[in-house]
């Protein structure tokens, strides 16, 4: 079949327009971005991605300002954020956004730990760790929240993980130490306590607790 050349051209035209559009709402989204001003960015990459729902430029943008309205304590604004920036992964498996996902939701575990709803918090570490299981900040406030929720096992478990990731992280070692210490295993305490000193020789809160290890040891020498 022929197609007249005007149809052609017109139809040229027309995607040219559209996808000049489309890069104009990137553009002014991230410039909104970049200068905080996260209603206006995401209106831009909102209709971005209602012009290109598989642009993984628009979903990662409009996830970054939904985070930025998150931090303003808009809950809702969680939610929306994690489904955008996960859309965009799925968009783009190899692209470096596990670490973003993962602080997203550090930050709303913070958030809900802060309107003390404990569960909700370790679901959103959960996936924290999922996204990098390395990272240290996760490991450890799960630890804190379960050994406080009475589930030892599993706080000894996540800070030993920790300590195995970075074996000079006071805090998985001070943590860890506090684990021993309720469970009455004093020396065990004191070897982490006396690592989390090598690490961080000027905090007054493990040099108090190290000197208790002490103390006690010293009560039950022979």
């Amino acid at each position: 079949m022929i197609r007249h050349p005007v149809i052609l051209i017109t139809c040229l035209i027309l995607l040219i327009a559209f996808a000049g559009c489309r890069n104009r709402n990137l553009e002014k989204g991230e410039i909104c971005l970049r200068l905080g001003d996260y209603p206006s960015a995401i209106a831009f990459f909102s209709e971005a991605v209602r012009r290109r729902p598989d642009s993984y430029e628009a979903r990662l943008g409009l996830g970054k300002a939904l985070v930025q309205k998150a931090c303003d304590a808009d809950t809702a604004a969680w939610k929306s954020a994690c489904i955008q920036l996960e859309a965009a992964r799925t968009l783009s498996p190899t692209s470096d956004i596990k670490a973003l996902l993962s602080d997203v939701y550090l930050e709303r575990a913070h958030q809900l730990l802060s309107c003390r709803d404990s569960i909700g918090a370790l679901d959103a570490l959960s996936r924290a760790i999922e996204f990098n299981n390395r990272a240290l900040e996760p490991l450890n406030l799960a630890g804190i929240i379960y050994f406080r929720l009475g589930d030892v096992d599993k706080s000894e478990a996540l800070f030993r993980k920790a300590v195995g990731i970075d074996s000079t992280n006071a805090a998985a070692h001070f943590n860890l130490g506090m684990v021993f210490w309720q469970g009455g295993k004093y020396r065990d305490a004191h070897a982490q306590w006396l690592s989390a000193l090598a690490a961080s020789p000027g905090d007054k809160d493990m040099l108090y607790w190290f000197a208790l290890a002490e103390k006690k040891l010293r009560e039950k020498a022979p």
